[in-house]
C-alpha cells in the first residue's frame, strides 16, 4: 500500500504493516507478500476506511488504560468516585480505555520500525499518565510493545491489552490454553466464573465457524494459534509480561475473531476483590510494560 499523509507503512522482507497514528494508534493492515499472492494476517482495513474510521473499523488498536468494560462508567479507586463518559453508542458501560479514541503521536520512525506515544491529562479520568506503543517488523512477524506511566502525583489503577481482528475463513482453529471463563450477562458483564465448557476447550483447538462468544478466559498461558488449513498457514500470538487474561470475540456472522490480550478481567476496577483481576495499582512514576508478537508460519 502506498503511503499517505495520515499513515505509515513499515516492510521488512515480505511483511508490510499500515499504521494509523491519528486513529487511535491503529494498525490498519498487517500482510504478508509472497510470490502465490498476499495473504492478510490482521483483517485488513477496507481502502476507503482507512485513517477515515474509527478504530474499531480498523485491524488492530491498543487498549489503555484499562481494557473492555467498567459497569456504568463508574467505580472507586481507594477514596476516590469515578464516573467515567459512557463513549460507545448503545453500549451501557465506558468500553477500552481512552487512547482508542484519540491521536497518538509519532516519535521515532524507520523502515521497519515506529514509536507512538499518548499523553492523557487528567479529566474524568482523574490521573495523568504517558502511553508508548512501539510497532516493529521482522522477517516472520510484528511485535508490538506497550508502556503505560503514571505521570501523576497518585496511584492509579492500570491496565492494557491490544484488540486485533484476524481473519476466520472457514475451517479456522483457534489453539489457547485457560483455565476458566467468565459468563456474562445481558450486558456483557461478568456474572460467573466457571470451567471452559466442552465447545469453548480452546486448548485442544475450536474450529470457529459455528462458534460465537464474546468472554474473558483466565488463566491464559500467554500463547495462541489461529490455524488456516486452507491458506497453509497459522499465525502464533505471543505475549509477554502482565497479559494473563484472554478476551475472544467471534461475532456471528463474521468473517473476523478478535484474541485480545489483556491484563486483566472485563470490569476489574469494580471487582478489586477477584484474585486474579488483573488491574494494578501503579504508583507516581511507575510503569507497566509489555510485549505482543504475532508471528506467521507455513503448515
Amino acid at each position: 500500500m502506498p503511503e499517505r499523509p495520515d499513515t505509515v507503512v513499515l516492510r521488512h522482507g515480505d511483511l508490510e504493516a499500515v499504521v494509523c497514528p491519528a486513529v487511535g494508534g491503529s494498525v490498519a493492515s498487517l500482510s504478508l507478500h509472497t510470490a502465490d499472492g498476499t495473504v492478510a494476517l490482521l483483517r485488513p482495513t477496507p481502502p476507503d476506511a482507512v485513517g477515515v474510521a474509527g478504530a474499531t473499523d480498523h485491524a488492530c488498536f491498543p487498549l489503555v488504560p484499562f481494557s473492555n468494560r467498567v459497569a456504568g462508567g463508574r467505580f472507586r479507586f481507594g477514596e476516590r468516585a469515578v464516573a467515567l463518559p459512557l463513549n460507545r453508542p448503545g453500549c451501557p458501560h465506558t468500553i477500552h480505555g481512552h487512547a482508542w479514541l484519540e491521536p497518538w503521536t509519532v516519535e521515532e520512525r524507520a523502515p521497519d520500525r515506529l514509536r507512538l506515544a499518548y499523553r492523557h491529562r487528567a479529566d474524568s479520568w482523574p490521573w495523568d499518565y504517558a502511553a508508548v506503543q512501539t510497532l516493529t517488523l521482522g522477517p516472520d512477524r510484528l511485535t508490538v510493545v506497550l508502556e503505560l506511566v503514571n505521570t501523576g502525583t497518585e496511584p492509579m489503577p492500570a491496565g492494557f491489552g491490544l484488540h486485533p481482528y484476524l481473519p476466520k475463513p472457514p475451517g479456522t482453529v483457534l489453539t489457547a490454553r485457560v483455565d476458566g471463563v467468565w459468563l456474562t450477562d445481558a450486558t456483557l458483564l461478568p456474572a460467573e466464573r466457571v470451567p471452559v465448557p466442552e465447545g469453548w476447550r480452546f486448548a485442544d483447538g475450536v474450529t470457529m465457524d459455528d462458534c460465537v462468544l464474546d468472554n474473558g478466559f483466565t488463566g491464559w498461558d500467554r500463547r495462541a494459534v489461529l490455524t488456516w488449513p486452507d491458506l497453509g498457514r497459522r499465525v502464533v500470538l505471543e505475549a509477554d509480561g502482565p497479559f494473563g487474561h484472554l478476551v475472544i470475540y467471534a461475532p456471528r456472522g463474521e468473517d473476523y475473531v478478535c484474541v485480545e490480550p489483556v491484563t486483566h478481567m472485563t470490569d476489574a476496577l469494580n471487582r478489586p476483590h477477584e484474585a486474579d483481576s488483573g488491574v494494578l495499582p501503579l504508583p507516581p512514576g511507575g510503569r507497566l510494560t509489555g510485549r505482543v508478537t504475532f508471528r506467521t508460519e507455513p503448515l
